[in-house]
């Protein structure tokens, strides 16, 4: 009798730069055990903490980097942590997943059997890791001079944003503009404190087109997992696009 599969090791799309500038992205996970499961009855967790303490438990050590990665997970880039998790659920209990849609046309009730295997996966290439993102915008924001700001620099969102935004359940946009915010490094030539005294507003001042882009800039353009879905509805034909439905991701009941 073969032993069973303790370990297993992939690949992040993006990966962990360390001091000296090396990007390490082999990284060994182990399965799920009733330690992680109580992580989903812990009333105390946000959402973006529940992810954090699933991968700290989850993350046996870097390939090639630290043993113990601890705090180094809050510091991760949500694409590699989103990527984990599915890792994750794919050792633990498989690549099939039972999801539910509500077709856009009729609002029939549409069962799906995903296939975690099959998602897309965006990958960083070779070289210098690219963490930053370059944002054009066609309308901009004018400030209080008459200055249109248009360019914007962006990082890419780490786990430790994902912590701040996860008590803003009550308020979703809030949330994703509050995202934004943090991820911000430049815009045009506003000064810093500009940016963190009137941050909000400034981007609801933004047209929709310009918002828009930002979102497809950090959830589009950037490395990751593709949770992009397309749907048909066997009752009307309709097909429409959506995100995989993750709300029974981990379903062990």
């Amino acid at each position: 009798m073969s032993l069973p599969r303790r370990e297993f090791e992939v690949e992040l799309p993006l990966g962990w730069v360390d001091d000296a500038g090396r990007v390490h992205r082999r990284v060994v996970l182990q399965k799920m055990r009733g330690h992680e499961e109580a992580l989903f009855y812990d009333s105390s967790l946000s959402a973006g903490r529940l992810v954090t303490e699933l991968i700290k438990g989850c993350l046996v050590r870097f390939v090639d980097g630290p043993e113990a990665p601890g705090p180094l997970v809050s510091r991760m880039f949500s694409a590699d942590r989103n990527f984990l998790v599915v890792q994750i659920r794919r050792v633990t209990l498989g690549d099939e997943v039972p999801c539910r849609y509500a077709c856009r046309g009729c609002g029939a009730d549409i069962a799906v059997t995903e296939d975690l295997g099959r998602l897309a996966v965006r990958r960083a290439g070779d070289g210098p890791l690219r963490t930053t993102l370059h944002v054009e915008l066609a309308d901009g924001w004018r400030d209080g001079e008459g200055v249109t700001h248009q360019a914007l620099e962006l990082r890419l969102p780490r786990g430790d944003d994902e912590e701040f935004i996860a008590e803003m359940t009550d308020d979703p946009l809030r949330a994703r503009d509050a995202l934004v915010l943090r991820c911000i490094q430049s815009f045009g030539s506003l000064r810093r404190a500009t940016l963190e005294a009137y941050g909000l507003k400034i981007l609801r001042d933004l047209t929709l087109g310009d918002r828009r882009a930002i979102y497809r800039a950090l959830d589009d353009d950037s490395p990751g997992v593709d949770f992009r879905r397309t749907v048909t509805c066997g009752r009307c034909g309709d097909s429409f696009k959506t995100t995989l439905e993750v709300s029974g991701f981990f379903d062990l009941g």
